[in-house]
């Protein structure tokens, strides 16, 4: 095992936010506001100018969206001398860094607690992760880790708009959005550029349905930002999550033969109404073309459903005591047993180590409150017209929609 040292982020993840900050409330005015303010809060704002570039002219930006574009192009100017310096100073370096070769990989469909999965493994310090700042920054997070990262935190919004999780820079995030910062090989194109969804949501799975050529880009360009990640954490084996990689679990035993996984699963119902409340504010946010909503949603449930059976497909490829399952109702219920369970069964050391951790951790996020939320008519629809399987393979009740429902 890599050294147990407890880094900077690994404390302020424990430690959560020491003040309330001011600043932008996304969720609050993401879909009225389309102008050059807006622009940060794409993905794109934080990448690189020439992929901001080339998405802009190869997919088009509708007319009321050139603000927001001018917005996101600026802010990629500004920081593309941050970059420039950390190519420089620690690009060789990075480029020696070795990966761990036994990562584990948290999978999961979008809002079925793999959020909160990540942070209870993050309490533990022989884990290294991918933080939130290198997420958003994974170019020139090493660059501008001091001044700049100060600086960019007081525009941080309190929490994530989507639920009363704060945001802060140290916390671990997926990497999926390093991933579409650096190099747009990611199905988070589409919240950009919503008209591109058939070709670009294919990086869930890449298969047949990717050239490829950019099948080995995407491999190329996961493997530089772990190693920017593993090279920051002192080489400590990642702990990973991105619900993105839960249909693409060949692609990542290509690249980690030794690779373990949790799978959460989160009661069908709960997580399609939630992802529909996500799914508007992300589009919201990003979107640089206009789209129907209504298109959108079934277009999602259907991508739901792709993923769920690739996923119940490629299990099968993952060596015996290399995978676990879990459910999020579970998790939530005894956060403690349910992290024990999980070390037992991947044979995971350490466990007694960081307890006192895990439980502080937990005690401070006893009180946490979620949005109050009703399943409707259409969701339970939705759940049972495409995922039925889902309901029944991890034990949960099926609903029917009260008559009429619309």
């Amino acid at each position: 095992m890599a050294t147990s040292r407890v880094t900077n982020d690994q404390r302020e993840a424990r430690r959560g936010p020491r003040f309330v900050r001011t600043g932008y409330r996304p969720a609050a005015r993401a879909e009225a506001d389309t102008g050059f303010s807006t622009g940060f809060n794409s993905f794109l704002a934080t990448g690189r100018l020439s992929l901001a570039l080339r998405l802009g002219l190869r997919y088009g930006v509708d007319r009321q969206y050139i603000p927001r574009y001018l917005g996101i192009l600026a802010t990629d100017v500004a920081f593309a001398p941050f970059r420039f310096w950390q190519s420089v100073a620690y690009g060789r370096r990075v480029r020696r860094a070795e990966i761990h070769p036994e990562p584990v990989f948290l999978l999961g469909f979008w809002r079925s607690g793999t959020t909160l999965l990540h942070n209870l493994f993050a309490c533990d310090p022989q884990w290294g992760f991918v933080n939130t700042y290198q997420a958003a920054l994974p170019d020139l997070f090493l660059a501008g880790q001091h001044r700049l990262r100060r600086m960019l935190a007081s525009a941080l919004p309190e929490n994530r708009g989507i639920d009363n999780i704060p945001v802060d820079f140290a916390m671990p995030q997926e990497e999926e959005i390093a991933l579409m910062c650096a190099s747009g090989l990611s199905p988070y194109v589409s919240l950009n550029f919503p008209r591109t969804a058939d070709k670009t949501l294919e990086y869930l799975f890449m298969g047949d349905g990717v050239d490829p050529r950019e099948r080995e880009r995407w491999k190329a360009e996961y493997t530089n930002l772990l190693k920017a990640a593993s090279f920051y954490m002192d080489g400590k084996p990642l702990v990973l999550k991105s619900p993105s990689n839960t249909s693409r679990i060949e692609a990542l035993l290509e690249l980690f033969p030794d690779a373990r996984f949790v799978y959460i699963q989160r009661n069908p119902y709960d997580t399609v109404r939630s992802y529909m409340h996500l799914l508007r504010l992300m589009n919201g946010w990003h979107a640089l073309q206009h789209f129907d909503f209504d298109e959108l949603m079934f277009r999602q449930i259907r991508i739901y459903r792709r993923m769920a059976e690739s996923y119940l497909q490629q299990r099968r490829s993952i060596p015996a005591g290399r995978l676990i399952e879990i459910r999020y109702e579970d998790l939530e219920q005894d956060k403690i047993g349910e992290m024990q369970r999980i070390y037992r069964a991947l044979n995971l050391s350490g466990y007694d180590a960081f307890a006192p951790e895990l439980e502080e951790y937990v005690a401070s996020i006893a009180d946490f409150q979620k949005n109050p939320s009703q399943i409707s008519g259409p969701v339970i629809e939705m759940v049972n017209d495409y995922v039925p399987f889902l309901v029944s393979e991890y034990g949960y009740e099926f609903l029917e929609a009260p008559s009429g429902a619309d």
